[in-house]
């Protein structure tokens, strides 16, 4: 009689296999390669969306203070200078008269009133209205506010110590226009900001739905990266062009070796200087930074920058947040510098007519 076997005397296998394990881990490994590229384009996406919610509230604060004053905010203002913390050197820019409109009341009322208390070493009597923005000693220069930060921009806001990456920033910049040379101290300027004037919307024309009022901005994290660098060219008024002349020919993302840069895009979120808080409509959108100088208040071509794919987003006159291309009409590059008087049509083409405010122009699509 043959012998029979239980069912509980059966052999059975007790877990996977070497060659069963590794599947299971290269299956795993598929899976991660696939999705991984789609999380990050959602947190991109959801950085890109709270940028815009930024200009959004940037939008509105400019509107509100219109509402109360009749103006926009001036591009640069403030107070003179006799000696060292008397004054802010004229240099103060529009993002502090809009705190109040960005829940920054205390901050601004801080600015407003002077005084020790904004010291850090709590001996230095500051005026009303600041000392120069580069005064790293003075509390509120400080002080970060969140509205001014883009998260896709994710290097940090400030470094420590007393240098001037102590300072806090912004990634947002107002717009001068398409004039080249009207970036420095140009009390009429072809933008809706200038220098120690303030224009309002009756002062643009060209529509307000069709005039940007601020860009977004690079932060710098090396002067030789080309999104948050500045190189110094000359001559970038008769040409623009020279200005992307000055881009490693073998690696688009930095400068070419030799180039003297500098880093102050977003650098002060005090200060009023277009080469740290401004932009211009010359070059399209991601395109380098070029300064006439190696001082920071010398005009140049300013460029709106972002760290999202394809682009900058702005915020136009009318309140409304646009994203647009870096492949936008800039029309001729080597066209020489409009000047600061309205009604000449840009010669930058629909992103050089976006950046002025009473030009005669009509932009369609974009």
């Amino acid at each position: 009689m043959p012998k029979r076997f239980s069912r509980s005397n059966r052999k059975l296998p007790l877990g996977f296999t070497l060659i069963e394990l590794l599947v299971v881990i290269a299956i795993i490994a598929i899976l991660i390669a696939l999705l991984l590229p789609a999380v990050q384009q959602a947190r991109e996406a959801a950085r890109r969306t709270q940028c815009k919610n930024n200009l959004k509230q940037l939008g509105l604060a400019l509107h509100n203070y219109h509402d109360v004053y009749g103006k926009f905010v001036f591009g640069k203002g403030g107070t003179g200078w006799v000696s060292a913390d008397s004054g802010n050197w004229g240099r103060l820019g529009g993002l502090v008269p809009l705190l109040p409109y960005l829940d920054q009341a205390p901050l601004y009322n801080q600015i407003q009133g002077g005084g020790t208390s904004t010291s850090f070493n709590g001996s230095t009597n500051y005026p009303p209205g600041g000392p120069e923005p580069w005064k790293t000693n003075y509390r509120p220069w400080r002080t970060q506010t969140p509205a001014l930060i883009c998260p896709s921009d994710s290097q940090p806001t400030q470094g420590g110590g007393a240098g001037r990456s102590a300072i806090a920033k912004t990634n947002y910049g107002f717009s001068n226009g398409d004039s080249i040379q009207g970036s420095q101290n140009a009390q009429e300027n072809r933008g809706v900001f200038a220098h120690s004037r303030c224009y309002g919307v009756s002062d643009i024309t060209d529509g307000s739905s069709n005039t940007i009022l601020m860009g977004e901005l690079v932060r710098s994290i090396g002067t030789e990266n080309v999104l948050g660098g500045t190189a110094i060219v000359t001559g970038t008024d008769t040409n623009p062009s020279l200005c992307l002349g000055a881009i490693d020919p073998n690696d688009n993302l930095v400068f070419a070796s030799g180039t003297t840069t500098r880093g102050w895009a977003g650098d002060r979120w005090c200060d009023s200087n277009v080469s740290m808080t401004g932009i211009n409509t010359v070059l399209p959108p991601n395109s380098p930074r070029c300064s006439n100088d190696t001082w920071d208040g010398r005009w140049g071509i300013y460029s709106s920058q972002s760290r999202h794919v394809g682009g900058v987003q702005v915020v136009m006159g009318d309140g409304a947040v646009k994203f647009i291309s870096e492949n936008i009409d800039s029309g001729d590059k080597t066209a020489s510098d409009p000047g600061t008087a309205s009604g000449r049509k840009s010669p930058y083409g629909v992103w050089g007519a976006l950046g002025t405010r009473a030009s005669n122009e009509t932009v369609g699509e974009f």
